[in-house]
């Protein structure tokens, strides 16, 4: 049996050859022939409440007076920081719209408001998408900031009104049916909170193929999120289901290393721990291998590995050791490897934009444009990457 191909880019000196002969810039830069891409993201919706304990400061503090309080009370001056728009889904559309600085036509549907989008999804959501469907009441985090970490606290219950019975209600079967047959993607996140999603994903890619669209035609990209709460019989039936989906679309499933970690022992693999390019790489095989998926993406915090029928191709991430904010990257590092896709990069094209996307979200706060990922790549090529952009 022949040994599938590995390639592993150590640095951004490796690749300037590359991204020279695949013209990565020029790609990324050229209109799309059809116009304009358009599609689905969904399902989740999220209200973050943002809170800065004041004292003590550090959570190796909180904890001992936390205890000590056991059976009594206790009191911590905080600063509440306001809310804010969340949700994997939420924020893998508004990245995609970015990159493509606008010009794509993203439907999200998801978790935005009970019978109406609310105020909060509206403002950032309503001028970066075609159309918003709320399926149900948002869920809510209360994130406890320390010096040290974060403490998120989850009230989950609204993610369990996620359904396909509620998605057909709200967004009506003919409007769903048109969205579909214009769709040239469909972006599927946070299946670990979402009790229910994985029916909805069976159900689109089936609905596709009774509308007879091609197979192949259609872009799926998946992103499971943190599913450590999820028992290993719901992880076994989503694998199925990406088989059957596969069939229908072209499948992108990726993870973050911890994730991959984890799907990895539901096959019975043992990477735990395992951090190397190499082993990264070997991950991501060994996941492609025993899922029935076109390509799978592994994304560590500083590069990503991407498993396909061409082989395993492994590339550096402009790693920032100071960021300006983290939540939401591995969404834009999503968003960015999606868009590269649909642009027609290969392999490790689609690594390169993910990981500019992601590396300039955690520099600035804001979801990268095409043009902004040329533009740290220039910069990173050069060593003249800061840490805040």
């Amino acid at each position: 049996m022949n040994r599938i191909r590995q390639t592993i880019y150590p640095d951004i000196q490796s690749l300037a050859p590359v991204i020279q002969h695949q013209q990565f810039k020029a790609k990324t830069a050229a209109a799309v022939a059809s116009g304009r891409f358009s599609g689905l993201c969904g399902f989740d919706g999220f209200i973050d409440t943002f809170v800065r304990v004041h004292s003590p400061p550090s959570m190796a503090e909180f904890g001992p007076k936390v205890t000590a309080a056991a059976g009594n009370a206790a009191s911590f001056p905080v600063w509440h920081l306001g809310d804010k728009f969340g949700g994997n889904g939420p924020l893998f559309a508004a990245a995609l719209h970015d990159v493509y600085a606008g010009t794509i036509d993203v439907t999200y549907i998801g978790a935005m408001g009970k019978g109406a989008v609310l105020p909060i999804f509206q403002a950032v959501l309503g001028g970066k998408t075609k159309r918003l469907c709320t399926l149900a009441a948002a869920a809510q985090t209360t994130c406890l900031e320390f010096t040290d970490g974060k403490i998120m606290l989850n009230d989950m219950a609204a993610c369990g009104e996620v359904t396909w019975e509620r998605l057909l209600a709200s967004v009506g079967p003919s409007a769903l049916d048109e969205e579909l047959k214009a769709a040239a993607f469909i972006s599927a996140v946070n299946w670990g909170k979402l009790p229910h999603a994985g029916v909805i994903w069976s159900n689109l890619a089936g609905r596709l193929t009774q509308l007879g669209v091609p197979a192949k035609q259609v872009v799926f990209f998946m992103d499971l999120a943190e599913f450590e709460t999820r028992p290993k019989s719901d992880c076994e039936e989503l694998l199925a289901r990406i088989g059957v989906i596969t069939r229908q679309c072209q499948t992108l499933l990726s993870f973050n290393l911890q994730e991959a970690w984890q799907m990895a022992q539901v096959v019975g693999g043992a990477f735990q721990g395992l951090k190397e390019a190499e082993s990264v790489a070997e991950l991501a095989a060994y996941l492609r291998a025993r899922i029935a998926v076109d390509r799978v993406i592994v994304h560590p915090n500083n590069r990503a590995a991407c498993a396909s029928a061409s082989g395993t191709v492994d590339v550096p991430g402009p790693h920032c050791h100071e960021w300006f904010i983290s939540t939401g990257a591995g969404d834009d590092f999503g968003a960015g490897c999606l868009a590269a896709f649909l642009k027609g990069l290969d392999d490790t094209g689609i690594l390169l934009a993910g990981n500019c996307a992601s590396g300039y979200f955690v520099r600035s706060g804001r979801s990268a444009s095409f043009a902004d990922m040329t533009k740290l790549l220039d910069a990173w090529a050069a060593g003249k990457l800061a840490e805040r952009l």
